[in-house]
């Protein structure tokens, strides 16, 4: 590497597809898909790459930790006089999300479709479809009751940001700064989402395919204004 792409480096630091390759090439399995939101503050342990595998659009945040190795063993060298060998497949399966913070132990194996809470530290074998959180890690929701959870809530939580925005502007937010509430506020209207500027863009996943889920399903409410127009009743906002 020559100075100028050391000084580079040493500014912008590696992006998360050169760290995707350099842990392929030494043997890592990376599904398609997978993302690491800030790669230079992730930790992703390099001494035995081929013992990690991540599966297909895994999503993995600020902060976390990955190993495959455990040096922890330097203490029962040092005290019983004989080195302990020590080595175990890291694997995240398909589909999962890392939360910030987190660590994951050697050997510890995730299932498909789980979310790791922030700041869990995961060892042991995790199922599929499953909610882990806590230190150590341990199952707080089946995906499914997640699932119901999170969608009882959504439309408080769109409303609340409608409100919440009003209050700091004293105005009603565009469609555009509630377009992560798409699916559940907008009418099925391609001109209108061009118009507003919405996308169907989501790190790590195909964007064509959010955009089918998109139009193979309703909205809650007519079209933006009439969510709108229930918000300023429920603030009592008369135009």
């Amino acid at each position: 590497m020559n100075i100028l792409k050391r000084i580079k480096r040493r500014i912008l630091g590696y992006t998360s597809k050169e760290v995707i390759n350099e842990l392929v090439n030494g043997g890592a399995r990376i599904g398609k898909g997978v993302v690491f939101f800030d790669i230079n503050a992730t930790v992703i342990d390099k001494t035995r790459p081929w013992l990690l595998s991540i599966g297909d659009y895994t999503k993995i945040t600020r902060g976390c930790v990955i190993l495959t190795h455990d040096y922890s063993l330097s203490v029962l060298r040092r005290k019983y006089g004989v080195w302990i060998g020590e080595g175990a497949e890291t694997s995240i399966g398909k589909n999962c999300f890392i939360g910030m913070n987190s660590i994951i132990l050697m050997g510890t194996q995730i299932g498909d479709n789980v979310i790791v809470g922030a700041g869990s530290v995961v060892h042991g074998i995790i199922p599929s479809n499953v909610v882990v959180a806590g230190n150590p890690a341990r199952i707080i929701y089946t995906l499914d009751e997640y699932y119901k959870k999170r969608t009882a809530r959504t439309v408080n939580e769109a409303k609340e940001c409608a409100k919440i925005y009003y209050k700091r502007f004293g105005e009603f937010p565009s469609p555009e700064c509630m377009s992560r509430f798409k699916f559940i506020l907008f009418e099925r209207d391609r001109r209108f989402l061009e118009d507003n500027n919405i996308s169907f863009s989501c790190n790590g996943d195909e964007s064509e395919e959010v955009e089918r889920k998109f139009y193979s399903t309703e909205p809650l409410w007519k079209n933006y204004n009439e969510f709108l127009d229930d918000v300023k009743k429920e603030m009592d906002i008369v135009d």
